[in-house]
């Protein structure tokens, strides 16, 4: 019976979260997909920004999974963040490069609310 509750409430979290333990890839192709809805990317943009954003979502993984402490993982990622950003911003024009702030200022709000 608790195996079954346990169950229920993992696949609930799922179905709440459908960001919660997806793969490298499938989250970099949410990132390109969000992206390209708020920025318009042209197919250029958006296959060289997959690139990028595969290779942060397998370090973000790779730190969470090496770790119990959260905190430190996110300390460590932040720079990781930051750096995929600029290469990221490297692919976008002005204009883009300026939504593409405005949307990351936000993303860091929210990201700052979940852990507190």
């Amino acid at each position: 019976m608790m195996a079954l509750f346990a169950t229920a409430a993992v696949a609930q979290e799922k179905q709440n979260n459908p960001g919660w333990q997806r793969t490298p890839e499938d989250q970099a192709k949410n990132t390109v997909e969000r992206l390209d809805k708020q920025l318009k990317l042209s197919q250029n943009q958006k296959d060289s920004i997959y690139v990028y954003a595969l290779d942060l979502s397998k370090k973000q993984q790779d730190l969470f999974k090496n770790t119990d402490d959260r905190k430190a993982a996110f300390e460590k990622i932040q720079p990781l963040r930051q750096t995929t950003d600029a290469k990221i911003k490297s692919f976008l024009t002005p204009e883009q490069s300026k939504s593409y702030d405005i949307l990351q200022k936000e993303m860091q709000e929210r990201r700052q609310q979940r852990q507190k």
